[in-house]
């Protein structure tokens, strides 16, 4: 598995020695992370126009986005953000699983997303040991449905490998996993890096990146990262699916503008168009603030926190983290006897 992934990255870290290319190849693998902007609800038929590549989307929720509720080509993944009101609450379990009744196809779920991270930074926050509760409560039950469970998303960083270790020790064999979502945000050296770690832990289990980017790069540096980033991708058989983060206008970004897929005005920039499955358009991320569109009377659209400091912590150990995760994975490993595999 190991030379696997060298040959892989050797393969991508090629493409550094060329020019930034603008055609790129096209990609069902590619996903998105639909985040609501309620001022410019124009971006949202960006992601679905004429012949784009994304196959996939979740937005954090239970329910599908009203956006897309009636695009099939594009389909919907549920996800259990956070920790439920309360042990007695099952909501979670009874909305995904009236949604299959009524005849909606959902065939993955996701578990909690950075449950090691905090609410401040974009995590859910979760205790590990309640995590496993409210999985065997609200995820667990869906399998018998056929749906796929994906583990919990912790963030590239070490503490992530730490909570995942404890929870599946809480799970004690009553939590099953069929694919592991992870999030990477710096080098692409270390996104490689770190899903070759991930798969030593887990052989045999296919991976999804479902957060992405390097960020707060320069726009050559952060295109290059892109292009080498989502080759390796394309081309790793254990990566199934995967969702660039960036899918929203460059001003509105805390990671660094570059990573944006829409320039401030809502135009596309190389990256998003290159990640729909287009060529380049010349149009690069600004920082220009824009008035919007469209104003919303009454209660708020739900809001999301772009993962700024998950960003610093992966990104300040991009070079070393490897060390601190590969010497973890004995301890990992003890654990996944206590895992359903």
């Amino acid at each position: 598995m190991a030379m696997i992934c060298i040959l892989l990255v050797v393969g991508a870290l090629s493409m550094l020695t060329e020019a930034i290319t603008s055609q790129f190849h096209t990609s069902s693998k590619r996903g998105l992370i639909y985040i609501p902007n309620s001022n410019f609800p124009e971006d949202d038929q960006v992601w679905i126009r004429k012949g784009s590549d994304l196959t996939w989307y979740y937005n954090y929720k239970e329910y599908p986005s009203t956006e897309y509720v009636n695009h099939t080509s594009l389909e919907f993944i549920p996800m259990l953000w956070g920790a439920p009101p309360s042990f007695t609450d099952t909501s979670f379990l009874e909305n995904v699983t009236a949604q299959v009744l009524e005849g909606r196809n959902i065939t993955y779920v996701m578990g909690f997303n950075e449950p090691d991270n905090t609410g401040e930074t974009g995590g859910s926050n979760v205790d590990p040991v309640d995590a496993a509760k409210y999985w065997k409560q609200q995820i667990e039950p869906l399998r018998k449905l056929g749906i796929s469970l994906g583990a919990p998303a912790v963030t590239g960083a070490p503490t992530g490998a730490v909570w995942l270790s404890n929870f599946t020790d809480a799970c004690d064999g009553g939590c099953t996993i069929d694919f592991i979502p992870i999030h990477w945000y710096g080098s692409f050296d270390g996104l490689a890096s770190h899903i070759a770690d991930v798969l030593d832990v887990f052989p045999g289990k296919k991976i999804w990146v479902t957060e992405f980017a390097l960020d707060n790069s320069d726009l050559n540096t952060t295109q290059e990262f892109f292009q080498t980033a989502v080759s390796y991708l394309d081309n790793n058989e254990n990566v199934t699916h995967y969702s660039y983060f960036g899918s929203f206008r460059s001003f509105k970004s805390n990671v660094g503008i570059n990573v944006a897929m829409l320039n401030s005005y809502g135009s596309l920039t190389d990256i998003g168009s290159w990640y729909l499955g287009g060529n380049a358009t010349g149009v690069k991320p600004d920082n220009v603030t824009v008035k919007p569109t469209h104003t919303t009377a009454g209660p708020s659209a739900p809001t999301y926190t772009v993962p700024a400091l998950v960003s610093s912590l992966a990104q300040s150990s991009v070079q070393s983290l490897s060390i601190p995760v590969r010497s973890f994975l004995g301890l990992l490993a003890l654990s996944m006897s206590a895992i359903m595999l």
